[in-house]
């Protein structure tokens, strides 16, 4: 089983990439996972939901996992620009971009798994960056479900994902093939802390519209309680973002491919 999953980084690794997210003094906002198929990058749909990133990076790396070996710095505008499709997070979570004239040409291409069957029990590899680690991974699971929502198919794998991992392939160990898109945003706890900081967020302008209106002992409680606010927001992005999950999600590629042709797009 252990050389299966060498071949697989092997074969595959020179197609996955990180995307990173930086804003004007180039810190990174949040970074995602994508690859290349066909003159497209495949990614989790966030990407498309990112207003305050003023720049985006996309590296592809060695066999070592670090060095790097194409990689292109885009505004945030022509990123956009580049985004053929995006469908909405509840139905399916991803977004195709264009690479076509970008210095990519030299990456190989991942296949989709299109005309195989899934089954439950399949072992599986992830590929993906994650947070807080600049370098690729790889990691095993297994198909532990199959899950449909909104007429769609989705895969439920038991293996480790962590931030960062969303929008990466999910690899077929015989085949090399993808088998579906890491999802984000599509368990539990995800939605639980997306209902939090809207929670929060709301909280807080709420309390801006009450700033100044009086003061105690000479300090605004109503600034106090937005600092508060705000504190919980940054402990909580931290906590979730550095929290693993043992089960995981992917969108189905089958689904993927059936909603590409529907708009057009061959890959």
């Amino acid at each position: 089983m252990i050389s299966l999953y060498k071949e697989v980084w092997k074969a595959c690794h020179s197609s996955v990439c990180s995307i990173r997210f930086l804003n004007g003094n180039d810190i990174e906002i949040v970074c995602t996972t994508g690859f290349r198929a066909g003159d497209y990058l495949l990614t989790h749909d966030m990407v498309n939901r990112l207003h305050k990133a003023e720049f985006v990076e996309i590296k592809f790396v060695k066999e070592d996992g670090h060095s790097i070996t194409a990689m292109e710095r885009l505004s945030m505008h022509d990123f956009q620009e580049r985004i053929i499709t995006s469908y909405d997070q509840e139905i399916t979570g991803f977004s195709l971009i264009s690479i076509a004239d970008l210095s990519f040409s030299e990456i190989p291409a991942l296949t989709f798994a299109v005309n195989r069957h899934i089954y439950i029990g399949q072992a599986v590899a992830l590929i993906g960056f994650q947070y807080d680690n600049p370098s690729l991974t790889i990691k095993s699971g297994i198909i532990s479900a199959h899950i449909h929502r909104n007429g769609n198919r989705y895969l439920q794998f038991d293996g480790s994902t962590i931030w960062g991992n969303s929008g990466g392939p999910l690899i077929d160990l015989k085949t090399n093939e993808v088998m579906g898109i890491i999802g984000y945003k599509l368990d539990r706890k995800n939605k639980s802390y997306e209902k939090m900081m809207e929670i929060s967020n709301s909280n807080i302008k709420m309390l801006e519209k009450a700033q100044g209106e009086f003061e105690v002992s000479g300090v605004d409680p109503i600034q106090v309680l937005i600092a508060w606010q705000k504190q919980i927001l940054q402990l909580a992005s931290e906590i979730y973002k550095a929290s693993g999950n043992g089960i995981g999600l992917a969108i189905d590629i089958k689904t993927v491919n059936r909603l590409l042709k529907d708009s057009g797009v061959e890959i």
